[in-house]
């Protein structure tokens, strides 16, 4: 606190801070006390500390009036507590200079011996923090088979058809006329032209088609009829 304020008296020697245990070390008698020094010993090093009985506050216990008083470097800030550090630094870096440790109680006791400074903490390193396990790779989706093609429908073949030709119609023979007895040495020819038949022995053979199979072939005795 500054020496115009009755707050914060005497640190501790072993304050919390940040929630960390800190350990402490002595300053030596006589010896100059630093800008460091005197933060521990006024608010342990609490930028936004609050002395409620004498209005101090920041971390080097600015009385408002001071704080007030020093210019452009706290311009914009009602009161220490209202400044961020790195301003509180440049304030009583410009007060030390300007008028010496005397300003603040805590430097009396700092040079006399009877404050123990605060040392720096030997905090163990918060464990990392746990990593994700990596995600599960999902199993790729089993491919589906491809329809299997079904045979081409067997084409039924057409019944084969067996085609008989129509028999050649049965000459029926010409109405006769009469008719005549083979003789021996007769061939239709030669009946033809002795009877006189019209057509010769083709009309000849016409007329007898159901019992002359063949028309070089007759038999003696054999009737034939001649057509008209």
């Amino acid at each position: 606190m500054m020496k115009t304020s009755t707050a914060i008296r005497r640190g501790t020697a072993a304050v919390m801070m940040g929630g960390l245990a800190v350990g402490a070390f002595a300053v030596p008698a006589n010896a100059a006390p630093s800008l460091d020094a005197i933060k521990q010993c006024e608010s342990g090093g609490n930028y936004q500390a609050h002395n409620a009985s004498s209005g101090a506050s920041g971390a080097y216990q600015f009385l408002t009036s001071t704080w007030q008083g020093m210019g452009a470097i706290t311009a914009g800030y009602a009161n220490a507590a209202d400044a961020p550090a790195a301003v509180q630094d440049a304030a009583a870096a410009a007060l030390m200079e300007r008028s010496g440790p005397s300003q603040w109680e805590c430097s009396g006791m700092i040079s006399g011996g009877s404050y123990t400074a605060p040392a720096a903490a030997s905090v163990a390193p918060q464990s990392s923090s746990v990593q994700e396990s990596a995600p599960v790779q999902h199993a790729a989706p089993v491919q589906q088979a491809a329809p299997v093609q079904q045979a081409a429908p067997v084409q039924q073949q057409a019944p084969a058809v067996k085609y008989t030709a129509p028999a050649a119609p049965v000459q029926q023979a010409a109405p006769a006329a009469g008719t005549y007895t083979v003789q021996a040495g007769d061939t239709l020819g030669t009946i033809a032209n002795k009877l006189g038949v019209n057509g010769g022995w083709e009309a000849l053979f016409s007329a007898n088609a159901g019992s002359v199979a063949d028309a070089n072939l007759i038999f003696p005795g054999q009737v034939l009829n001649i057509p008209a």
